[in-house]
């Protein structure tokens, strides 16, 4: 009896002994650290722009005469969160598709095709978007003549001539995004470009690298679209340069209002906005508005994405130490070229347009005829000027303006300067109505232009912040 009193007592103090224990520790611990209520976001800085620095993603480079695989150093790992859409137009000139797909998008694992007609584009299935669109969206709509003609002229593979189908384009901005999103719904990020786009790969993905997608992001150049009812302009981003949307902005596009027993109470996205695109004249600004609506709004990324192709780039302090991201209307020699050119040069940082000027050789040479270098940022003297009066008269007075880096004389007389410094394109003999033969004749000032580089040396990379003040 007395031993069992014994234990029962040492087991009391035992237990006290360690409840004090336990609360001394309690008592003595350090605090929990705060939860913040919202994010904890740094202070924006004044500037403009970021200085981003970082490695490329790509292993190496190929050279220019490599005849080998193009595609041994593109990072197709991380297409896994990047979902790339092509979309295209039945009609449009098959050279443009082709130089697309082997040069920009050659070496996309994941590659999607929308187009207006099913059809197998090499090693690519091309989907009829439009073909998922309610029926509805026929009914006394001339748009639509179109497509059912031109699935008639559709014969052994080939689209025959016959009526374009510019006109059913606008149709297919919201079904392909809502179709890329069922077919990815993984991907962190959806490119959208067409087939006139070249992208900078190495360029896209140091940018995205910088931003969260689980944000609602909406990327590109900005372009004025519809107008709210309070007269303010809502911005979209222009199709032609492609455009960037991260999953939650997706997400939110596609978004649905839901009933009590959580059925849907709201239609699909394109039975939402059919008469605002019925009555739109552009699919790329229709997409802007419905994101709009769903509270995404746009990060204007100008002149990142770039609505000017290679050779109709102004290079100036507009276009020269922001990092070139895309470009608009190349033509398909350019997009094969450039593409290769891009991959040989190296990529210890990103591609500026301060490096795109040397694909271009400004600088290098100072006459082409049956050219025009000046349909751009161009500006005339008065018509009294004798510059106006022979090419070598329009060289000298473009030589001794301030302003003036380049110029195209018209034959016969007519001079025009340009502020910028672009390569321009072929344009050769046109008619009047008298019958008359004009004849365009392009000029750069070799020494101007080198000077000019050389008094402009990048120091670093200028990221531009969104802004859709900053526009083309």
């Amino acid at each position: 009896m007395h031993s069992r009193r014994s234990a029962l007592v040492s087991a009391l103090v035992f237990f006290a002994l360690l409840s004090w224990l336990c609360l001394a520790l309690w008592t003595t611990r350090s605090p929990p650290p705060s939860i913040p209520h919202e994010d904890v976001r740094e202070p924006e800085d004044e500037t403009d722009f970021w200085s981003w620095e970082g490695p490329s993603r790509f292993s190496h480079s190929v050279s220019e005469n490599d005849t080998g695989d193009i595609c041994s150093a593109f990072p197709t790992y991380i297409f896994t969160k990047i979902q790339v859409v092509l979309k295209i137009g039945a009609s449009e000139p098959s050279e443009r598709i082709h130089a697309q797909i082997a040069s920009v998008t050659k070496c996309i694992p994941n590659l999607i095709v929308m187009s207006d007609l099913e059809q197998e584009l090499g090693q690519y299935h091309a989907h009829d978007i439009i073909a998922t669109l309610p029926k509805s969206y026929r009914v006394d709509n001339p748009d639509f003549d179109a497509y059912d003609a031109q699935k008639s002229r559709y014969v052994a593979g080939r689209l025959e001539p016959g009526e374009l189908g510019w006109r059913l384009d606008r149709f297919k901005f919201l079904p392909m995004v809502e179709r890329a999103y069922e077919m990815n719904m993984g991907a962190q990020w959806f490119v959208f470009l067409e087939a006139d786009t070249y992208i900078v790969w190495d360029n896209l993905i140091r940018l995205l690298e910088h931003f969260d997608p689980s944000t609602p992001l909406y990327m590109g150049s900005p372009s004025p679209g519809r107008r709210r009812a309070d007269g303010q302009t809502v911005w979209f981003a222009y199709g032609g340069t492609g455009f960037v949307l991260s999953t939650a902005a997706v997400q939110a596009l596609l978004s649905r209002k839901i009933g009590s027993h959580g059925e849907y109470v709201q239609p699909p996205l394109n039975e939402q906005y059919e008469e605002v695109l019925k009555r739109d004249c552009c699919g790329d600004s229709v997409l802007g508005w419905a994101l709009f609506e769903k509270g995404v709004n746009l990060s204007g990324l100008w002149p990142l994405f770039n609505p000017h192709p290679v050779h109709g780039v102004p290079f100036s302090e507009a276009y020269w130490c922001q990092p070139v991201i895309s470009m608009h209307k190349s033509f398909p020699k350019d997009m094969i070229n450039l593409s290769k050119w891009e991959q040989s040069r190296s990529r210890e940082r990103p591609l500026l347009y301060a490096d795109l000027i040397n694909y271009t050789r400004l600088g290098n040479f100072d006459k082409r005829t049956d050219w025009d270098n000046a349909d751009w940022d161009g500006f005339r003297e008065p018509d009294t000027s004798p510059a106006h009066s022979s090419f070598d008269a329009c060289r000298l007075a473009c030589y001794n303006h301030t302003d003036c880096f380049q110029f195209t004389y018209m034959s016969p007389g007519m001079c025009t300067f340009s502020r910028s410094m672009r390569l321009g394109a072929p344009k050769g003999p046109e008619s009047d109505e008298s019958g008359s033969t004009k004849r365009f004749t392009s000029g750069w000032h070799m020494e101007k232009i080198q000077d000019w580089i050389q008094k402009h040396p990048c120091k670093e990379p200028v990221w531009v912040k969104p802004s859709i003040e900053r526009i083309f």
